[in-house]
């Protein structure tokens, strides 16, 4: 079987973001799973103890998801806990995603469910708009897809560090995945998807110009409507799915269902409603999952007394 990825292979050696990714690369596939997560528990330790701001984000998550009346965050040693877990699936991600880069061995393949929902939305032969949210290794999505030979095209900000951004945007590139900017507009994406390809798009990315506020774990928050939009002009639907770590350590990849534009409808409530699907799929997969949910900004709003 041949690896999910080729090593990242710098562009540019002499500048430091290459080589510092490249480095961290290598190191993260050099070690041992073991040693892997036991170094994913000290820097999510770290990160938990010294990021102020990213653990007072969280913990505002998990108490608004408690307030909504999730069964697993009901006391504030089980929001503790949980917070711990999340830092610790970040950490997790983070170090396989490297090593993803960094080694030529390889890797077993995440497990699927419901992919029936992204063939029926790709059968008239028009691509289709997949989000994601922060779950799991929420990458792994875009990089199992592309080796499986579908088009894939990402948007991304400032990813992991601004001091490796660069570096991660052309690893992405590597893995023939398209990469985007906000800045850049809608038309590379709508030639994607006009070609039959896949756009992926953060259910809770922080990159965005237009949003709408929907109930989310029954409070006021604000999300994208990017995805809508997007599917609305080019005519093609939004597949939801997501990526979570399963107890074995292994991975599985679930869509989770399809929303199709509807032209009989006025584009303003069109985007409205597809919007709504969007965070019902989101919703969804946090609550199945979550201590996984890697969100470290304060999304859900705080519930009114």
């Amino acid at each position: 079987m041949p690896p999910l990825t080729a090593p990242f292979s710098p562009r540019s050696p002499s500048t430091p973001s290459f080589l510092l990714f490249d480095f961290a690369a290598r190191a993260a596939a050099g070690l041992p799973v073991r040693a892997r997560e036991s170094l994913a528990g000290l820097l999510a330790a770290l990160d938990e103890a010294f990021s102020a701001d990213r653990r007072d984000g969280l913990r505002q998550n998990l108490a608004a998801i408690a307030a909504w009346g999730h069964p697993d965050l009901g006391t504030e040693a089980k929001r503790r806990d949980a917070a711990r877990a999340v830092f610790r699936a970040y950490h997790r991600g983070f170090l396989d995603y490297l090593a993803s880069h960094g080694d030529r061995a390889p890797r077993p393949e995440p497990r699927f469910t419901g992919a029936e929902w992204l063939y029926r939305a790709l059968s008239s032969g028009s691509g289709a708009v997949l989000t994601v949210p922060h779950l799991g290794n929420w990458e792994r999505a875009g990089l199992t897809m592309a080796r499986l030979g579908f088009r894939i095209h990402v948007v991304t900000g400032v990813q992991f560090h601004a001091a490796v951004s660069g570096a991660a945007r052309a690893a992405k590139e590597t893995d023939q995945i398209a990469v985007s900017r906000q800045e850049d507009g809608a038309r590379p994406l709508l030639r994607t998807l006009r070609s039959g390809g896949i756009v992926i798009l953060l259910a809770d990315g922080d990159v965005y110009a237009r949003g709408e506020t929907l109930r989310f774990f029954g409070a006021p928050t604000e999300f994208p409507i990017g995805p809508a939009l997007l599917a609305r002009r080019a005519n093609v639907p939004i597949v939801h799915a997501y990526t979570v770590r399963e107890r074995d350590g292994g991975e599985r990849i679930v869509f989770d269902g399809v929303d199709r534009p509807d032209r009989s409808r006025p584009a303003a409530e069109d985007v409205s409603r597809m919007t709504e699907g969007v965070v019902r799929a989101l919703e969804r997969a946090v609550a199945a999952h979550v201590t996984q949910w890697c969100i470290f900004r304060p999304l859900v709003a705080a519930h009114a007394a």
